[in-house]
């Protein structure tokens, strides 16, 4: 995502992989250019000849004027996941942009004031959008019905493993007794990591057996320069180009892959 300002050509980078191209934007224009980005936390040696910046204020809004992040960080250090290094320590934020996308990394890790002051907000919209996802090994009952008091929240968890169907499953009763309807709960589904395809479509079909949307996101490595390949590691554990494309396809499109 770019913009100009003040004479600057700003730019803000989500993905490694999208980083050569940045490259090349920036050889080829005549501004003066500052860069920022979680891929330019990641890589920040990697861009020559422009800026070096951390994440403006309100950019989140520039890319979507309903999302807002009311904390920074969070407290687990999954092995595959950038956010530590990005953000580093899980800090909740003072104030924050209204709205009712949250974007939170780990928003049930703070506290129940913090917690209870971003329901507050998200009441006036009478919806939400949990975008980042909600912990499932941090739900209880208390916070579902809260959260529940919102109208009508999107729920979002993560299954990243089969050692975690039991918290997801404890997270997703306490759901639907608070009376979040199945359809409003989505599950995203870490896949290409430790694990094969069939433990990879075996925890997809789980949570679809639930009546709660899967959605399998594709491990990449935290310096992966191309989108959506298949690494040595995962070939050895039985993946392929085709098998990643067929279960992306079937639980996003419900398309049959092609070999």
């Amino acid at each position: 995502y770019e913009w100009i300002e003040g004479g600057v050509l700003n730019i803000s980078v989500p993905f490694t992989w999208c980083l050569p191209n940045v490259q090349k934007r920036i050889a080829s224009t005549w501004m003066p250019v500052k860069v920022g980005g979680p891929a330019v936390e990641l890589m920040p040696g990697y861009l020559k000849g422009a800026e070096i910046g951390h994440e403006s204020e309100g950019i989140l809004q520039r890319i979507n004027p309903l999302a807002t992040r009311t904390s920074v960080g969070c407290p687990s250090r999954c092995k595959f996941c950038a956010v530590p290094i990005i953000e580093g320590c899980f800090t909740e934020l003072d104030s924050y942009h209204r709205g009712p996308v949250i974007c939170d990394n780990n928003l049930l890790a703070s506290g129940k004031d913090h917690l209870n002051g971003v329901v507050d907000m998200l009441r006036s919209f009478g919806w939400a959008d949990f975008n980042q996802g909600l912990d499932a090994a941090l739900v209880t009952q208390e916070i579902a019905d809260l959260i529940a008091t919102i109208g009508k929240p999107i729920i979002r968890m993560a299954l990243d493993s089969q050692g975690e169907k039991e918290a997801w499953s404890r997270a997703y009763e306490c759901w639907r007794k608070a009376g979040t309807a199945k359809n409003r709960i989505r599950s995203y589904v870490l896949i290409g990591f430790n694990s094969d395809p069939g433990e990879a479509w075996d925890r997809c079909e789980w949570i679809q057996d639930h009546g709660v949307l899967a959605l399998p996101m594709w491990f990449h490595t935290l310096d992966a320069m191309k989108e959506n390949i298949v690494t040595k590691e995962q070939s050895g554990l039985g993946w392929t180009d085709y098998e990643r494309r067929r279960i992306m396809q079937w639980f996003y499109q419900h398309k049959r892959a092609v070999a």
